[in-house]
């Protein structure tokens, strides 16, 4: 957010404090300033010249001698514009000046005859278009005056961070007003009384749902002049970077940038009367005001009239009915339009506007009348025209702001130092929040433009940054202290990030916040879930309770980088509220995605399911959880048939499996092989008795077999390979490596072979002991499972 100083001045009288004095403020109140910068600083070397002798250089058909009288001295200089004479009153610009980014005026030679400055263009000193000849000032200019004076034109503008909750300050009214509060200056008057005709303004508005929009309100004004701008009007927006169209449009963005709502003005004779707020029909056309031709979907929130899209709603107008130099009759529109929708399509488009960047944050919609009614009064100041009467307004929603009780034994204790109930409710009342005294505690109610204020706390901040943490001494708390039993939480963190590092996978960490939607992009129920009353973007809407959305978006962003190769890991609390209580789970989360490294043979193969599975079967032993059993997974986010459950007594401590192809599309990742672990820490620790086992390394060669048996097609692999890891203390891991149906196998039977490594930490195994703990697990396999030894 830029603002002018020079502009602001028209709203609060701050004109006797110094820069880094108003720099300070700004950062204390929660502005914080990103940069200064002194505007056409450059121009206080360029002064006012008169031009007192003039002379042809010889040989040449356009450079001049000229000597320059610039109420100091007189200096010779070289110029090859074409428009000036002697007596002529100039721009000049002295030895040291800057023009442009890197352009420093130097004493030189041209053609063997000295030049002492330059004399200027508008362009040339930035304050104008391109013109073919130099600035020629009135005869009776005060010679020796710098430009930046001259011209009005000694401003500092200040880069404002302004933070998303705080929408209000988008605007020179807002930044007054928090100044305002600070300095306790009150703020100036603005102009908005409006004098109506009593022709009646008969627009009629429908807002197909409240979901679109809460409200929207019109005003006509008949008989405008579009000309170009006034130089109050057109000097103000070039100070903040904006550029000047014509008087029309010039004052919706000076109303845009002073109270901080978008709003738009169509050219009442291209359009029809009857106005609707709906979406848009699949394929519909728009051409925007920057010269875009779009085709609509059927998410897409439209301004409609005649059945036409006048405007890409709270995005951008539609050129075609948009303000031109022939624009007699004018229709001012200000409305609320729905922020998750106008954010959604101003991405699709890559349109980001000024009013998008405020829709997408909300709007005041309390303000709307004011709002259109300084509009209207400033075009009919620079444009003439006559206001119809009345407003037309449709509002489907009034949002009723709640009240919050703030206690002064809480304040003081939260500050940690009395604050005298007097100055606390005056800087309360300086923030236009409503006080009602109740003697130990206020009742107060915000103002329609601070939604932010839900509750006690949110009213503590605003008392501590308007009474000044440089006024609360620094003491230490006066806490009770006991002594707590240290837990292993962070010790079993550390513990598992060392077992994925150790597997290769590779640590993310991302947000705790999630949009509403991604509960719907990986097929959960939105259910439990804790929502965010007031987030900072819709993409932090709600509060996750699964890594594997963000997982999915990190595979994602990777692909779209050209990574092939994704192995993943993030180790991370998660929440929901369950039996009405909020609760954080820790929770891991493995993502398999794309190719793995090349093979001996220079061939890339796709992670599968037994990749994951072998990654939680790493992550189960070094936690010495030996004693789970493996389900069938019924989770919508996994390939049916391709996923399982791990538990531990009755606790799902585990999901993993290949992620569901319809689930792959929501994210664009169709046809990639993605594979997904989520494990419960929290739910395991128990079963853990909170020890970890290290192992010491064995001095013993291990023995390795390998057995192939056909099952029953519905036998659990999985439960065989745990069976046969638990049937002798002989047996330290048994891995599948390979699975197979089909030609030379019974129909409805299927052939699995597993790895089986075997060793003795205390002696070499001998060639009988081998072949007995291989007997006893064929025998198991034979009874229990019905196996064929292949």
């Amino acid at each position: 957010m830029l603002i002018s100083l020079n502009w602001l001045n028209e709203y609060i009288e701050i004109k006797d404090k110094s820069i880094s004095e108003l720099e300070n403020a700004l950062t204390m109140i929660g502005q914080e300033v990103e940069k200064i910068e002194k505007k056409y600083e450059h121009l206080n070397k360029v002064l006012t010249a008169k031009i007192v002798e003039y002379e042809k250089m010889p040989e040449s058909d356009h450079l001049t001698v000229l000597k320059v009288d610039n109420g100091k001295e007189t200096l010779q200089v070289i110029c090859g514009a074409p428009n000036h004479k002697k007596g002529d009153i100039v721009a000049m610009a002295q030895i040291g000046a800057t023009l442009g980014e890197d352009f420093v005026i130097k004493k030189g030679k041209i053609r063997g005859y000295e030049s002492n400055g330059m004399l200027c263009s508008m362009s040339e000193l930035g304050i104008g278009e391109e013109s073919d000849g130099i600035i020629i000032f009135p005869e009776d200019t005060q010679l020796g005056v710098p430009l930046n004076k001259l011209l009005d034109k000694d401003d500092v503008v200040f880069e404002l961070e302004i933070t998303p909750n705080r929408p209000d300050c988008l605007s020179y009214i807002g930044i007054a007003r928090e100044l305002s509060a600070y300095y306790n200056i009150p703020l100036k008057e603005i102009k908005k009384d409006v004098s109506e005709i009593d022709k009646k303004n008969d627009t009629e508005i429908k807002i197909d749902s409240s979901e679109l929009s809460h409200r929207f309100i019109t005003r006509i004004i008949e008989g405008v002049e579009v000309k170009k701008s006034p130089e109050w009007l057109s000097k103000k927006l070039e100070a903040i970077g904006m550029k000047s169209v014509n008087n029309i449009v010039d004052a919706s963005n000076y109303i845009l940038m002073e109270l901080g709502q978008p709003n738009h003005v169509y050219d009442l004779d291209k359009i029809d009367k009857n106005i609707s707020v709906k979406y848009a029909t699949k394929g519909q056309k728009i051409n925007t005001l920057d010269d875009k031709s779009l085709e609509l979907d059927t998410d897409d929130i439209i301004v409609s009239s005649n059945g036409n899209a006048i405007a890409l709603a709270g995005v951008m107008g539609s050129k075609d009915y948009s303000v031109t130099n022939e624009t007699k009759n004018i229709m001012l529109e200000v409305a609320h339009f729905d922020s998750m929708s106008v954010r959604k399509t101003s991405r699709k488009y890559n349109i980001i506007s000024e009013s998008s960047y405020r829709f997408e944050r909300r709007v005041d919609e309390d303000n709307f009348n004011t709002v259109i009614d300084r509009l209207a009064n400033i075009i009919v100041e620079i444009s003439g025209g006559k206001v119809l009467k009345g407003i037309k307004d449709t509002t489907l929603v009034n949002d009723k702001l709640n009240s919050s009780e703030l206690s002064f034994e809480r304040l003081n204790r939260f500050v940690g130092k009395l604050i005298e109930k007097e100055r606390v409710i005056e800087i309360l009342k300086s923030l236009e929040i409503e006080v009602e005294d109740k003697g130990e505690s206020l009742i107060l109610t915000p103002p329609s433009f601070r939604q932010d204020l839900l509750d006690e706390q949110d009213y503590f901040e605003e008392i501590i940054r308007i009474y000044g943490f440089a006024n609360i001494e620094n003491v230490l708390p006066k806490l009770d202290i006991k002594k707590e039993e240290i837990v292993d939480t962070t010790k079993l963190d550390y513990f598992v990030k060392n077992i994925c590092y150790s597997l290769g996978l590779n640590e993310v960490i991302n947000y705790s916040f999630i949009p509403k939607n991604a509960y719907e992009m990986i097929k959960r129920e939105y259910k439990n879930i804790i929502e965010i009353s007031n987030p900072i973007t819709e993409d932090f809407a709600v509060m996750r309770d699964t890594l594997m959305y963000s997982l999915l978006k990190n595979a994602k962003d990777n692909f779209n980088r050209s990574f092939k190769d994704i192995r993943f890991f993030e180790l991370s609390k998660v929440f929901n509220n369950e039996n009405g209580n909020n609760n954080e789970t820790k929770k891991l989360g493995v993502i398999l995605a794309g190719a793995k490294e090349k093979t001996i043979h220079n061939k890339e193969t796709s992670y599968d399911f037994y990749d994951i599975k072998g990654i939680m079967e790493e992550v189960a032993e070094k936690l010495s959880l030996n004693s789970y059993r493996i389900l069938r997974s019924e989770n919508m986010s996994f390939h049916p048939g391709r996923s399982i459950d791990v538990l531990m007594g009755k606790d799902v401590i585990a999901s993993l499996g290949e992620v569901h192809p319809d689930l792959l599309e929501n994210f664009n990742l169709e046809g990639k092989s993605i594979l997904y672990f989520e494990f419960d820490l929290d739910k395991a620790k128990k079963y853990m008795k909170n020890k970890f086992v290290y192992n010491k390394i064995s001095k013993y060669q291990s023995v390795n077999r390998d057995l192939a048996v056909v099952v029953n097609k519905g036998v659990l692999v999985g439960d065989v390979v745990k069976q046969v890891e638990r049937i002798d203390k002989l047996v330290k891991k048994v891995e599948l490596f390979d699975i197979y149906e089909g030609e030379g196998i019974e129909s409805g039977k299927k052939s699995f072979a597993i790895n089986i490594l075997m060793r003795d930490d205390n002696k070499t195994l001998e060639e009988k002991e081998i072949n007995a703990v291989m007997d006893k697990i064929v025998k198991k396999l034979e009874k229990d499972y019905l196996a064929k030894i292949r």
